[in-house]
């Protein structure tokens, strides 16, 4: 039977009561009152798993120190009912949160943050595209913005946001090197303009400074570390470093994390070029506008195939502590996304 309007729901949500491993993922069944005002409940139809998620269940991630918390910073749902909103129940919309909580039969998000689908996209892939493509269209357009025809290096482009990158810099008209070491990666990168540099066998800043003798105009990193100065050093005059994430040490990774962030800022007080810093949720709680416009954006290319969310799996809710599980130990990799059936 569906819920009655405005009446309190009782759901199934997936929740970390203490910092540990993928066991410390618990289902446990709560109750969603009705939405207050300038807010929409929601029926989360799929949530998307991020690596951030992992970090945050083994109490390494900056942005979610506390417990209790459900995990999860991206989801469709459905509309179930809103208070003063102007979206009419059944509409599909999609979401990337500030704080997370998308790990989740039913939730109660601001209206601002719920953007509709366009009709026919399929709500299960839309769930793939809220977080990775906003970190990509933030490095792209609020961090780097490289004109057309500039080369680029992304880190680790066989990763989520890594062929966000690649897709949307292929829209920029963008020159682009890519690091990866998956199996395929080369022929995957190729379909969207990106020349592979295994990572296993070769020294991105040689192949760079062989093909590029001048310079580029701009490295994404997500790893940190000694990448940093090396990506630094590649960067023609003018050029950019943008740094949306950082690969820790097991058990401490929010030190190297903090030393990294400390690092790219640092780095940007030598002259010549420039770091920047993307952390989109954050991001999109300081501009609500830039956050509605690209998603709306990013969810109509994906309708049209401009971009190609890419899913490995779907799997139930109720299996999340199973994903987490099998993608620390890489017996999956791909973006997976958990269904509310």
């Amino acid at each position: 039977m569906a819920p009655q309007e405005h009446e309190a729901i009782r759901c199934r949500r997936i929740v970390v009561e203490r910092f540990g491993g993928a066991e410390e993922l618990r289902e446990v069944e709560t109750t969603v009152a009705a939405p207050p005002p300038g807010h929409t409940r929601v029926k989360v139809l799929a949530a998307g798993v991020g690596f951030t998620d992992l970090m945050a269940r083994a109490g390494e991630y900056l942005l979610q120190r506390k417990v209790p918390f459900c995990p999860g910073y991206e989801l469709v749902g459905e509309v179930v009912d809103t208070h003063g909103g102007s979206l009419a129940p059944g509409t599909l919309v999609a979401a990337a949160l500030p704080r997370m909580g998308a790990y989740t039969e039913y939730a109660v998000v601001p209206d601002w943050l719920l953007v509709p689908l366009p009709d026919g996209l399929d709500p299960h892939l839309a769930a793939a595209v809220p977080l990775d493509y906003l970190t990509a269209l933030s490095v792209l357009e609020t961090h780097a913005r490289v004109a057309p025809g500039g080369t680029v290096l992304i880190q680790g482009a066989g990763g989520g946001v890594g062929q966000a990158l690649s897709q949307l810099g292929r829209h920029s008209g963008l020159r682009m090197y890519g690091t990866a070491s998956a199996p395929g990666s080369a022929e995957r990168l190729a379909r969207y303009g990106v020349e592979h540099i295994d990572y296993r066998r070769q020294d991105f800043e040689n192949v760079i400074r062989e093909r590029e003798p001048h310079g580029i105009q701009a490295v994404f990193d997500h790893i940190g570390g000694a990448n940093l100065a090396k990506g630094h050093r590649i960067l023609a005059p003018g050029g950019v470093l943008v740094s949306y994430a950082f690969t820790g040490r097991p058990g401490h990774m929010i030190g190297d994390t903090i030393r990294g962030a400390a690092r790219v800022k640092l780095m940007n007080m030598r002259p010549g070029r420039r770091t920047a810093l993307c952390m989109v949720p954050k991001e999109l709680n300081a501009d609500h506008d830039w956050y509605r416009a690209g998603l709306e954006r990013l969810l109509a290319l994906a309708h049209t195939g401009g971009i190609q969310p890419g899913v490995t799996a779907y799997h139930p809710l109720a299996k999340a502590a199973d994903v987490h599980a099998a993608l620390e130990r890489r017996e999956i990799t791909g973006k997976i996304v958990l269904t509310a059936s």
